[in-house]
């Protein structure tokens, strides 16, 4: 007959573990919707470094060519090529992606490490390895650099939850089963 204090400690570890395998579905699913943030800026800068490119290529054609062969239309044409070149140079100066993209990656690997901390610690409260006071001390520590990381990052879009959704990246329960299944096959081979 199993006693009181224990049937109670059981039901606090189920509740503390749930509540931290639900805050690790959501940081599995931050995680991924940085990565696909700086995806998604990689390819815009990227577009705008090739259109830059571009623009910068005829617009020396277009003054050469005014030059030697000039003609109103043809320096119209290179004026505006020039104007969008100036524009696009003054976005990346005023915006500057490739910060923002360094901003979500640190973002991204600061959530990284969280996660597998928050992984140790349902393992450590699978195992038996705790006790409830460390327990909810940990998952309080936990929380408040889960909470530092948020206040410190950069937005995302919608488009970015999105494609961590289409990628099925949705509760992190959904990974830990998956990794629960592989420890038990590999440990049934052995």
């Amino acid at each position: 007959m199993i006693s009181e204090g224990a049937r109670l400690r059981d039901l606090s570890h189920e509740s503390a573990l749930a509540a931290i395998k639900e805050s690790y579905g959501r940081v599995v699913y931050s995680h991924k919707t940085r990565e696909k943030a700086v995806e998604r800026l990689h390819a815009r800068v990227d577009l705008v470094k090739w259109g830059n490119l571009v623009l910068l290529v005829l617009t020396f054609g277009g003054v050469l060519n005014a030059v030697f062969a000039g003609g109103p239309i043809r320096n119209s044409l290179t004026v505006a090529v020039s104007a969008l070149a100036l524009g696009l140079a003054i976005y990346r100066i005023s915006f500057n992606p490739e910060q923002e993209i360094l901003e979500h990656r640190k973002i991204a690997n600061k959530l990284w490490r969280l996660r597998e901390e928050f992984i140790n610690l349902i393992g450590d409260i699978k195992d038996g390895a705790l006790p409830d006071e460390e327990i909810r001390r940990r998952r309080d520590d936990l929380t408040a650099q889960l909470d530092q990381v948020y206040a410190d990052a950069p937005p995302t879009t919608p488009k970015d939850y999105a494609r961590a959704r289409s990628l099925g990246v949705r509760r992190g329960n959904d990974l830990l089963q998956r990794r629960d299944r592989s420890v038990t096959a590999d440990s049934s081979t052995r």
